[in-house]
C-alpha cells in the first residue's frame, strides 16, 4: 500500500483488508511523506495487528507509480498486490483472486500471470456510480492475448492485479519513462510472453473523490463530441507516453502502436477473441 495524506480513507480500506476471507497475507506500506493523520492512523493499526502490517521505513519517492514501485524491490513473496489507500476491497477479493491465479498457474506454468478484477466506481459516500468500470471503458482483458495486444490496451487497474513472482520479476529495472506501475508491469508480463487474465466480477468498490477523479463518474451519455474535443489533450498526452513504455520494450513504430488499437476495436466490434 502506498499512501499519502490518505487519512480521510484510509481507517475503512484498513478494515476492509482485515475482513478478507483468505487471511494469508502481510500488508507492506510505504507512506511518501504525509501531513494529515495517516501516520498516526497506520500506527494504530500497527499496534493491534503487528504481526499483520509492516511500515517500510526509507525517504520519500514522490509519488504512487515510484512509491509502489519502491516497494516491489524491497519486498519479496510468492505473490503480490498493489492497494491504494481510498478504496473498499470486497471480503472474496483475495481469496477469489488466488483461487484464479493457481489454476491458471497450472495451465501456464512457469511464466508471468498478471490477475485482474473488474470494479464498481462510487462517491466519496460509496454511493454507486458505475457497477462496471470494464463496462463503462470498454476494458476486455480477455483480448490481450499477447504484446503485441498490449499496444492496443494493456489496462488493468492497479488495485485489482494479483501477480506471481515470475511477473514481478519480468518488469525489472524499472524504466525513467514508466507512467504508471500497473501499465508498466503488465506490459512487462506481455512482453516476455506471460499472460493477463481478467475476473469478471467488481471485486473491489474504487472511490472517486476530489484528489483522485480519473472521469469515470462521467455517464457514458455525456461522452459526446464536444466531450472529446475538450479532453483531446489529456487523451493525446496519454497516448504519447504510453506509446514511450511500449518503445522502451521494443514495441514497435507508431504506426504499428495505431493498427493495434484498430484492430482491437474492430475485434471487440465483432466479439472475436
Amino acid at each position: 500500500m502506498a499512501t499519502y495524506n490518505g487519512a480521510k480513507y484510509l481507517g475503512c480500506q484498513l478494515d476492509s483488508l482485515l475482513a478478507q476471507t483468505s487471511q494469508d497475507w502481510h500488508l507492506y506500506i510505504h507512506d511518501d511523506g504525509s501531513t494529515d493523520h495517516t501516520h498516526a492512523i497506520i500506527s494504530k493499526y500497527m499496534e493491534k495487528h503487528p504481526d499483520r502490517i509492516t511500515l517500510l521505513d526509507y525517504p520519500r519517492q514522490g509519488g504512487a507509480c515510484r512509491n509502489f514501485l519502491s516497494m516491489l524491490e524491497r519486498v519479496e513473496a510468492d505473490y503480490y498486490m498493489f492497494c491504494d489507500q481510498d478504496d473498499e476491497w470486497l471480503p472474496e477479493k483475495i481469496e477469489l483472486s488466488l483461487q484464479e491465479m493457481t489454476a491458471r498457474e497450472k495451465e501456464t506454468p512457469g511464466v508471468g500471470i498478471v490477475v485482474c478484477s473488474d470494479l464498481t466506481v462510487v462517491d466519496e459516500a460509496m454511493k454507486v456510480i458505475n457497477r462496471s468500470m470494464w463496462d463503462y471503458l470498454s476494458i476486455y482483458p480477455q483480448y490481450i492475448k499477447n504484446f503485441r495486444d498490449s499496444g492496443a490496451s494493456a489496462i488493468v487497474t492497479g488495485c485489482t492485479m494479483f501477480f506471481n513472482h515470475q511477473s514481478k520479476n519480468d518488469c525489472r529495472p524499472f524504466s525513467p519513462v514508466v507512467m504508471m506501475h500497473d501499465c508498466w508491469l503488465c506490459l512487462c508480463t506481455l512482453q516476455q510472453h506471460g499472460k493477463l487474465y481478467g475476473i469478471p466480477r467488481p471485486l473491489v468498490r474504487y472511490r472517486q473523490h476530489g484528489s483522485n477523479s480519473m472521469g469515470v463518474g462521467v455517464s457514458s451519455s455525456q461522452i459526446n463530441l464536444s466531450y472529446r474535443i475538450r479532453h483531446f489533450r489529456e487523451l493525446f498526452e496519454y497516448n504519447v507516453r504510453y506509446y514511450r513504455m511500449l518503445a522502451a520494450l521494443d514495441y514497435g513504430s507508431m504506426f504499428k502502436y495505431l493498427a493495434a488499437k484498430i484492430r482491437y476495436r474492430l475485434r471487440i466490434k465483432q466479439g472475436y477473441y
